[in-house]
């Protein structure tokens, strides 16, 4: 099981795993461009004023980040900005475009529909401003009810896709081919896996895809984010036409560190020379939120293997 190897590695640190950026800093993604590394989390408040999408930069993973400011400071006319937790932006992902511009999908709530729905912005740089594109979302399902966490995935033929999240009750991870601008949605989606687990407690979210070797890995968060039981998992596939099977058990949970930290998910991985890195957020007290990176390597079968003990490996990144 993956979970001993896990529990294992931790207790081969010798001492409880240090967040990399202290600060509340959910559903963090990480974005690696020239020398310098751009991470981005859902809203946030910064001396008193919220941030719809933080943005920090380091020349390390585990290095010392810097407040860069707020990504998106601009919502598109779609969102509905009234009310308590109205304007709130999550799970935001950006990504690089082939003109040198980037993209930024986040999460947010449509005034018209009243559920969670899925935008798109661009920017000349990493760090924005980002503007927001088109006058409706990418991805709008009222009849899934919400739409979130969306994630950019390439495949090794340069088709690119859109992973989110929808439903409750039982929800569901789809993918979406979209065209090379990554702005319009290209065929049908599909349906890679739902929650069908007594410990999803009916939510998988977070979708993040890598492929390694000759399968596709699927790493996925699962049960309610706050209900001290939310973990990640993952599941793999041969391709991505074929059937996604789930790994049993737990990837990572608040067990594999200790206890010290809760409801660790909201992951993204980056690829690194000797071995990858997970990047995800815990609670470290409070309402807070940190990110955390560790070392992540691949067994024999192609399972991923979690390596706690490597984050003060982490690469520094230098301009090519």
């Amino acid at each position: 099981m993956v979970a001993a190897v896990v529990a294992a590695t931790t207790a081969a640190t010798g001492g409880a795993i240090q967040p990399v950026i202290a600060r509340d800093f959910p559903d963090p993604a990480v974005l690696a461009v020239g020398s310098t590394y751009y991470a981005y989390s859902t809203g946030s408040s910064y001396n008193k004023q919220v941030w719809h999408v933080p943005v920090q930069k380091s020349p390390s993973l585990t290095g010392r980040w810097t407040e860069v400011g707020d990504a998106l400071p601009e919502l598109p006319a779609w969102v509905n900005k009234e009310g308590v937790g109205h304007g709130n932006v999550w799970a935001p992902e950006v990504a690089a475009r082939s003109d040198g511009s980037y993209i930024l999908y986040f999460t947010a709530r449509a005034a018209n529909q009243n559920v969670q729905c899925i935008g798109v912005a661009l920017a000349s740089s990493p760090q924005g401003p980002f503007k927001p594109v088109g006058s409706k979302p990418l991805v709008c399902r009222p009849e899934d009810v919400d739409s979130i966490d969306p994630k950019a995935f390439t495949d090794t033929d340069g088709k690119q896709y859109l992973l989110y999240t929808s439903g409750r009750g039982r929800s569901t991870i789809w993918l979406q081919q979209v065209s090379v601008d990554g702005m319009t949605s290209v065929g049908e989606r599909r349906a890679l896996i739902q929650s069908d687990r007594p410990e999803e407690g009916n939510i998988i979210e977070a979708p993040t895809l890598v492929h390694h070797g000759d399968r596709y890995v699927l790493f996925y968060s699962g049960n309610a984010y706050n209900s001290g039981k939310y973990f990640v998992n993952y599941a793999t596939s041969e391709s991505l036409a074929s059937t996604f099977v789930k790994h049993p058990g737990q990837f990572l949970n608040k067990d594999t560190l200790g206890g010290a930290m809760t409801n660790p998910g909201g992951q993204d991985v980056i690829p690194g020379s000797k071995h990858d890195y997970l990047l995800f957020h815990a609670y470290t007290g409070g309402e807070s939120r940190a990110m955390f990176a560790s070392g992540l390597s691949w067994d024999s079968d192609g399972n991923p293997v979690l390596e706690l003990n490597n984050v003060a490996k982490a690469p520094t990144r230098r301009a090519p």
